[in-house]
């Protein structure tokens, strides 16, 4: 057991709330400084009034999943939040309803019936499922020095420069995805997920690391299950009362921001308040964006940890709590659980661009009280605003995957570590588990339940089941298919799994293109063009045993 020390924790989001929980049972003493006038962060659940009733709504952090969400999930057990299945689905309109669509359904999909009969509106379709199931290729190439560094008790391997991850831009235009692909699904998806604007960072995301989430999380899933989606019974404050009840109140400083730390000569840590005070601790946990933890530290920073801490920016959002229509789809049948708003770009104007989410839908909220809706950074000022709340969202680019690889080796260094949502893929459960993980690693506390690292919640490779090979089969036997046979003999279907590899020339265009392999016979390459030659290159199988099999083409 560790000696008693004590411990400031700077922030109150849910990584510093996770923390705050996991040393309560420790003899350790806490102290939780926030700079806001209330704890919380982006769990921040407020009253919409209709009339004269009132009823809680989340304008930060809404929803979880049952796959990926493990730790968040365990802990809400523990402290007895119930929670409620949710309906969680997608949708795009773009210039006031002129082109729009949602995944509720088949005919929302075609919520304009005239999009049933348009080239770009089939492409979209088309190059979805491709995605779904060729994106995943990335991940089955993945090198081992791209995967999370940090070993299952925390403890860091040791790392070097990590490789420069391909972005997913690079990506869609080495694959030649279409415009309409790109425009109308992957940057809307990725820009709501992330709550990023789309001129900032969709195309500059590093494929792997996309394509890892949306793996973990179901999204490039065709005709498979998803996880059941949840949301916090009354909002989700509910988590951040239980915490704080039996927490001195003493120990809370809210309204208290640190502008820096000092290092005294018993190399204990001065925090540096707001106010003018300093107040003395041996450990700091610095439960902030990585950009505010970049200027708390400034003043001490070696050259290593500038440059990795300079890695992590964010991008600001401004949340407002409505009941305006108009920042809604145009039609009903395309309402969706996150509707997606834009407008297209003109010659002297970037594409303006909103994301609504619908609350009723999603918290389950009756129709008794109108129409409830919270929007990131509305197109225009809402109708009947109720009130308008800053977050701010980790940017996702090289530069910042880059510093993730390098955080282990300056985390728990002089007294100081590292934590939130922004260490992993910048949610709820990634930051509640930095918070968890550091009280755990660095400051010896004890929990109730068993750690999960959910960054390989489906395992390192796909393994992908009967339908998604039907669905794979489908893609590669439509329009104008040939196969063209090359000397590589597979043992088994089981050897290389369900497909090996080629690369394959189609005009000058690279292209990966599955290979299908029959049980004691030849690969076969499936290409989608009468030209396509194939040149000298290498025949990747899946791997059997940890051990990839390969072969020089011919």
């Amino acid at each position: 057991m560790q000696a008693k020390k004590k411990i400031a924790i700077v922030g109150s989001g849910c990584t510093g709330i996770a923390a705050l929980w996991a040393l309560k049972g420790t003899d350790h003493e806490v102290h939780l400084y926030e700079a806001e006038d209330r704890l919380g962060g982006h769990t921040n659940t407020v009253p919409f009034k209709y009339g004269d009733k009132t009823v809680n709504v989340d304008t930060g952090f809404i929803v979880m999943n049952s796959a990926t969400y493990p730790n968040f999930i365990a802990f809400l057990n523990e402290v007895k939040i119930p929670t409620s299945p949710t309906d969680m689905t997608f949708g795009v309109s773009r210039d006031q309803g002129l082109f729009e669509w949602s995944g509720t359904s088949l005919s929302a999909i075609f919520a304009q019936k005239s999009n049933f009969f348009k080239p770009r509106m089939w492409q979209m379709i088309f190059d979805i499922v491709r995605f779904n199931q060729f994106a995943l290729d990335l991940l089955s190439e993945e090198d081992e020095s791209e995967i999370d560094i940090s070993g299952a008790n925390g403890s860091a391997k040791h790392v070097g420069e990590p490789p420069r991850q391909q972005s997913i831009g690079e990506y869609l235009e080495q694959q030649g995805y279409s415009e309409a692909f790109r425009n109308d699904y992957l940057i809307p998806m990725t820009a709501s997920v992330w709550s990023t604007s789309p001129d900032k960072a969709s195309l500059e995301f590093p494929a792997i690391t996309l394509i890892r989430f949306m793996w973990n999380h179901h999204l490039l899933t065709t005709v498979a299950a998803r996880p059941t989606w949840m949301t916090i019974m009354g909002g989700s404050k509910q988590y951040i009362d239980a915490v704080m009840r039996d927490f001195p109140e003493d120990h809370v400083h809210l309204d208290m921001g640190i502008q820096s730390l000092s290092i005294l000569e018993n190399e204990q840590l001065a925090v540096h308040r707001t106010d003018g005070e300093r107040e003395v601790f041996d450990h700091v946990i610095l439960a902030t964006h990585g950009d505010q933890a970049m200027e708390i530290i400034r003043d001490i920073a070696t050259p290593q940890e500038t440059e990795i801490m300079s890695g992590f920016k964010t991008s600001k959002n401004t949340a407002v709590l409505h009941s305006d229509r108009s920042l809604m789809p145009k039609r009903y049948i395309a309402w969706s659980s996150w509707n997606y708003i834009t407008t297209s770009p003109s010659p002297n104007t970037a594409p303006s661009v909103c994301l609504t989410y619908w609350m009723n839908l999603l918290q389950h909220i009756p129709s008794l009280y109108g129409m409830v809706l919270v929007t990131l950074n509305p197109l225009h000022p809402p109708k009947s605003a109720q009130g308008s709340w800053t977050y701010h969202h980790p940017l996702y680019n090289a530069a910042a995957i880059r510093s993730q690889k390098l955080l282990p080796r300056i985390q728990n260094t002089r007294g100081i570590s590292y934590a939130g949502a922004w260490t992993k893929y910048g949610f709820h459960e990634d930051g509640f588990s930095s918070g968890l993980k550091v009280a755990v690693e660095h400051l010896g506390a004890k929990l109730p339940f068993e750690f999960v690292d959910s960054t390989f919640s489906r395992g390192r490779r796909p393994v992908l089941g009967k339908m998604d090979h039907t669905a794979e089969q489908s893609y590669l036997r439509s329009g104008d298919t040939h196969w063209t046979e090359v000397g590589w003999p597979a043992d088994s279907q089981e050897e290389c799994a369900y497909a090996a590899r080629a690369r394959i020339r189609d005009q000058g265009s690279a292209l990966l293109q599955r290979v299908q392999v029959e049980q004691g016979s030849r690969a076969k390459i499936v290409s989608k063009s009468r030209s396509t030659r194939i040149d000298q290159g290498e025949h990747v199988g899946r791997q059997k045993n940890g051990k990839e099999l390969k072969q020089q083409g011919t």
